[in-house]
């Protein structure tokens, strides 16, 4: 009787863990879900507020100066949807170094910021090779800032300093209207004095739950409108 007691004890502790655990796999399941549907919505609301002030500004020099007063505006505040929360920011891509487009000697300009001469050119010559191949021709732009870290001899200590200037999300043209001077000194290409693309990034979570989703979204800057390049996510 006694060993019949324990037992059906035991299965009562099974089964309240196995509810327990059910409850968290379906929590999380929707927390999930709503991250996500929150994270899109900061998408779409960013881009709809972008787009209305785009179609009305038809003076370059005050479509210039909205472009521009993006980032700096751009505080991450949350927004409230029901039990969802969003929070966007705006990054332009365009006053960042493009390391995709840089040429070896830029980068080396550049990464002399924060290392010797000798480690900015080896760091400079190990991304271009990982961009390039072996052979110099075959071209396979990084997607994102990450994938630094993958290249063999590359400094880690030194990619820390140099990420915030840093994108894989440009078009080989620099906004010197906001770019900074560690970003001017390896400047090439095409100096504009607006953004051409902008990064924008979403995330979403649901109230009282940790789980939180990230859209990142990079745009293009047509004449009235944002035309998506590409489109990142992932669960933080």
């Amino acid at each position: 009787a006694e060993e019949l007691g324990i037992e059906r004890r035991l299965r009562g502790a099974a089964v309240v863990s196995s509810t327990r655990d059910s409850s968290r796999l379906a929590a999380n399941a929707r927390a999930r879900v709503v991250a996500r549907y929150a994270a899109e919505s900061g998408i779409e609301a960013t881009l709809a507020a972008i787009d209305d002030s785009l179609a009305v500004l038809t003076d370059s020099a005050a479509r210039r100066d909205f472009l521009n007063a993006l980032e700096p505006g751009s505080r991450g505040d949350s927004v409230a949807l029901g039990d969802a929360r969003f929070a966007v920011a705006i990054v332009d891509a365009s006053a960042r170094l493009d390391v995709n487009a840089a040429p070896a000697e830029h980068l080396a300009r550049f990464f002399e910021r924060f290392a010797d001469p000798a480690r900015a050119q080896s760091t400079a010559r190990a991304i271009r090779a990982r961009i390039e191949g072996s052979d110099g021709r075959t071209v396979t732009p990084l997607r994102s800032l990450e994938e630094l870290r993958t290249i063999p001899g590359v400094d880690e200590r030194v990619l820390q300093l140099a990420a915030p200037y840093l994108t894989v999300d440009g078009d080989g043209t620099i906004n010197q209207a906001a770019a900074s001077d560690t970003v001017m000194v390896a400047a090439f290409g095409e100096l504009r004095d607006a953004p051409s693309r902008l990064l924008v990034i979403s995330r979403g979570w649901m109230r009282g739950h940790p789980l939180t989703h990230e859209i990142q979204g990079v745009y293009a800057i047509a004449r009235d409108r944002l035309v998506l390049v590409h489109w990142r996510e992932r669960t933080l």
